[in-house]
């Protein structure tokens, strides 16, 4: 009986690391597609997100460690655990107010600030996800860049949809590209793989 649990556990690691290289490159793609597809708008600076995104793994690593008060955050928005771990709340929260402040009071807000605030406030979301799934057994480690690679895709389409608020974007067809190349790559890799 205990044999047959751990052959089932084994089966269950094996199915996990190959759902995780197919959600992989599925988000390596959409992550490609959303770059590219920024890139091209006039009024969007690329770099700022880049530069956000290595802002707030340095705020991380050499100032301050958050974890702690965005877990508070978080706990105080949702009561569910996945929640908690699927949807942003800070990003929700900078969203809301870069749709109410500018048309009640009138002030224009920059788009940089917009895309540096948001960006930094999902990388710190990643980061608290990432510690919150982190595991320290062979299987665990599985669970967790499984889990992690689906919230990390999930999370790109919900910050796809934060940007949509300054800047017109065509989330569905940065979506479908996505796919389409994610579904290219998945079958590059397969056959050089079992070739």
């Amino acid at each position: 009986m205990e044999e047959r649990g751990l052959r089932n556990s084994y089966v269950v690691t094996l199915v996990k690391s190959l759902l995780f290289l197919i959600i992989f490159c599925f988000f390596i793609e959409l992550f490609k597609e959303f770059c590219k597809v920024f890139k091209e708008k006039d009024n969007y600076s690329i770099n700022v997100f880049f530069f956000s995104m290595l802002s707030a793994f340095s705020f991380y690593i050499f100032l301050a460690d958050l974890n702690n008060f965005y877990n508070k955050i978080q706990n105080f928005f949702f009561r569910s655990y996945f929640f908690s771990l699927l949807f942003p709340s800070v990003v929700i929260i900078l969203g809301v107010c870069y749709l109410i402040i500018p048309r009640l009071f009138n002030i224009p807000i920059s788009k940089d600030i917009f895309i540096f605030a948001g960006t930094f406030a999902l990388t710190g979301h990643l980061i608290f996800v990432a510690r919150q799934l982190k595991g320290h057994t062979f299987n665990s480690f599985i669970n967790y860049i499984f889990t992690f690679s689906i919230l990390c895709t999930l999370n790109l389409f919900l910050f796809e949809f934060y940007l949509k608020i300054a800047f017109k974007v065509n989330i569905g067809k940065i979506t479908l590209a996505g796919i389409k190349n994610g579904a290219e790559l998945m079958q590059s890799l397969f056959t050089h793989t079992f070739r």
